[in-house]
């Protein structure tokens, strides 16, 4: 059994094996996590499935998985899976009302009966106070209620993947009075935390602005690079043009319909695959047709067991973004498809997370938001220059390999839970 003292783990990055000192427990506060296969779930089943492995009993509160659909998983609607252990990690699953729709309202009850449901399992004994804590926004409520399981001295390491506040307003997903209500919400809960990680500068700003004064640390997406790693393209297919993810408004997906029915002349042999689901899958299809896209085709995601295969049948990615919210999340998909080995196009503005990521690496090419025809110009370029593609890719497996890798991040989080800066 863990002491109280901290755990040495050997990892290994590009440049050696290191020492990390984990905390001997850890527990996970989050609304989502495997087998969810899109959003924050992969990146926080990973972080978890590292400190186990590290050695430290590890421990994750979410929800019954139901993402990024609208109901709860057949495997799991029973609550048969509530409580077990998955890759060395012990999680344990509460019941909620997966929101309809995008609205501002519905989500805030899915999460409101969820959180509720921890604080339960907190009083009752179920989930003991832990010296080390992380929790995860989105949902705020889990850096609110993660406080409750902090115990005397320890630690509560809040990490902001979505500012829920600038969302919201952005979007036009809720009334002002409910925006400004989440904002200072947040600025309390995140106050309340010991450390906050963002993961991206211009998030760090927009907290700051938000009234967060506690420290805030930025520490990009981070995956397995040894689970997700490049491999040659399929023989035999088309040119192909990949869209993986959820079908959600912040996505801005009508701009990739509008380039697919440029692509058509400019490529006409190429194909553009959307893999997903979401609350404006409908829409989607529904224009798809009305445009006669046939060179778009709709698939289901990926399996995790699949990811890295499915990844590799993408010759050019895309991540599309709505620029109203890009300053208050950053895509965890842009650094898969790094990992990956291939490149992608995005859409962002001047001084977004994204376009400085890209001046940085030199692994994607950035579009200017809305506009179909730079996409499709990018995305023909790319195409038409597999020597290109593939510096590029090699370009952005370096990087991920050396600053959004399991092990770089491991030592940046356990830094965190120890109180030292990263």
């Amino acid at each position: 059994m863990p002491d109280d003292t901290q755990i040495r783990a050997q990892t290994r990055t590009r440049s050696g094996a290191a020492t990390v000192e984990v905390p001997p427990a850890v527990l996970l506060v989050a609304m989502s996590y495997w087998p969810e296969p899109a959003g924050s779930a992969p990146m926080m089943t990973d972080l978890a499935t590292a400190f186990a492995a590290a050695g430290s009993a590890t421990t994750v509160l979410t929800a019954r998985p139901n993402y990024p659909g609208h109901k709860v998983y057949d495997d799991y609607v029973d609550g048969r899976r509530d409580r077990g252990v998955v890759d060395g990690v012990q999680v344990e699953r509460f019941a909620t009302i997966p929101p309809k729709g995008g609205g501002l309202r519905a989500r805030l009850v899915h999460e409101g009966v969820l959180h509720a449901s921890f604080l339960a399992a907190r009083a009752s004994g179920r989930v003991r106070a832990h010296t080390a804590v992380l929790s995860l926004c989105p949902s705020i409520f889990s850096v609110a209620v993660a406080d409750r399981f902090k115990a005397p001295g320890g630690r509560h390491v809040a990490i902001v993947h979505d500012i829920q506040s600038g969302l919201a307003g952005a979007l036009g997903l809720g009334g002002g009075a409910a925006v400004k209500a989440l904002r200072a919400l947040e600025r309390t809960a995140l106050n309340r935390a010991d450390a906050v990680v963002v993961l991206s500068e211009p998030m760090r700003d927009v907290l700051r602005e938000l009234g967060v004064t506690v420290p805030i640390a930025v520490i990009p997406p981070h995956l397995d690079t040894e689970l997700i790693h490049p491999l040659p393209r399929p023989e035999g297919r088309p040119p192909t043009v990949l869209y993986s993810g959820a079908f959600a408004r912040k996505q801005g997906l009508e701009v990739v319909l509008d380039m697919a029915a440029l692509l058509r002349t400019q490529v006409p042999a190429a194909r553009v695959v959307l893999r997903g689901e979401g609350g404006i899958e409908a829409e989607l299809r529904a224009r798809a047709q009305t445009l006669r896209l046939e060179n778009v085709t709709f698939e289901p995601l990926t399996p995790k067991h699949r990811l890295n295969e499915g990844l590799a049948e993408g010759d050019v990615h895309l991540v599309p973004q709505r620029p109203e919210g890009a300053a208050f999340a950053m895509p965890g998909k842009a650094v898969t498809i790094m990992a990956a080995g291939r490149p992608f196009v995005c859409t962002c503005e001047p001084g977004a997370a994204l376009e400085r990521l890209g001046a940085e690496v030199g692994a994607f090419l950035c579009t200017p938001p809305a506009d179909a025809a730079a996409m499709a110009d990018a995305v023909t370029m790319l195409l038409d220059n597999p020597a290109l593609c593939a510096a590029m890719g090699r370009r952005g497996r370096a990087w991920a390999e050396d600053n959004a890798s399991r092990p770089v991040a491991l030592a940046r989080y356990a830094r965190l839970l120890r109180g030292e800066e990263v």
